[in-house]
């Protein structure tokens, strides 16, 4: 087995500790009954027998798809804080240039990956979740400019968030009239994948802890015996990933 990875361990390490908590509670006690009683207002609307409902369902629905957006753009704001704070604090203690530090701050998301490897060791691109974390950036932008580049670049590599629409389509003279181009108006984020989202974020500090505690000099033999089963652990994980996802993500952590 190879040896497990190891980085200078810095306070920050300790402060990113919650991070992964806070974006799971945010998950759960917030967007998911905001959204749920979304839901059961649309539910109760569409088994209304008021003359009105159809139009203030209509208007609910929108609502439901803003929310939803809000939310997706609010988790990958909390992510880019967490991570440039992260980055932050390590540059103040492995660094003697307070430069680095606004640095951190004003650099664009394809910087942080090498930003962190030269502070960590590693890059942000070696983690599993990096390509969810990296999905995560795109729709937020997608969220927060509407029309433009970065939707252009989502939908070609994810034209599934663009769903065909219900009805059939129109024929005029025999000649079908192709759908409607991808736009922020026709845009949609399942609700799964907020929970995806959410999911690389927490499992994206998991692993940063895991390497944190492999960094100790000195392991309690509590602390050892556990980081066995979490090798272990690591090992299965790598040996089920697809070969493409292996080798996108700089090999999965292989030295962890």
């Amino acid at each position: 087995m190879a040896e497990p990875f190891r980085w200078r361990n810095c306070y920050a390490d300790i402060l990113s500790s919650r991070y992964g908590q806070v974006a799971q509670s945010f998950l759960s006690d917030v967007v998911e009954p905001a959204l749920a009683a979304l839901d059961a207002k649309i539910r109760g609307l569409k088994e209304s027998d008021d003359d009105f409902a159809p139009f203030i369902e209509s208007h609910v629905q929108d609502i439901l798809r803003a929310s939803t957006m809000a939310f997706c753009l609010s988790i990958q704001s909390m992510w880019e804080q967490q991570i440039r704070a992260y980055l932050k604090g390590c540059a103040r203690e492995l660094t003697a240039d307070p430069a680095q530090a606004s640095r951190v701050l004003t650099a664009r998301w394809e910087d942080l990956d090498g930003i962190f490897k030269a502070f960590r060791g590693i890059a942000l691109k070696d983690f599993l979740e990096y390509a969810d974390l990296d999905l995560l950036h795109l729709v937020g932008n997608v969220c927060r400019h509407g029309d433009g580049t970065s939707l252009q670049k989502l939908a070609k590599s994810h034209p599934e968030l663009w769903p065909p629409p219900i009805s059939p389509p129109v024929i005029i003279d025999d000649f079908p009239i192709p759908p409607a181009p991808p736009t922020i108006d026709n845009f949609s984020i399942p609700r799964a994948l907020l929970s995806r989202f959410v999911s690389a974020i927490a499992s994206f500090w998991d692993e940063t802890e895991y390497i944190y505690n492999e960094s100790i000099e000195c392991k309690h033999p509590n602390l050892e015996k556990k980081l066995v089963q979490q090798r272990r652990e690591r090992a299965a994980r790598r040996r089920h990933l697809p070969a493409a996802s292996t080798d996108s993500r700089g090999g999965g952590h292989q030295n962890t």
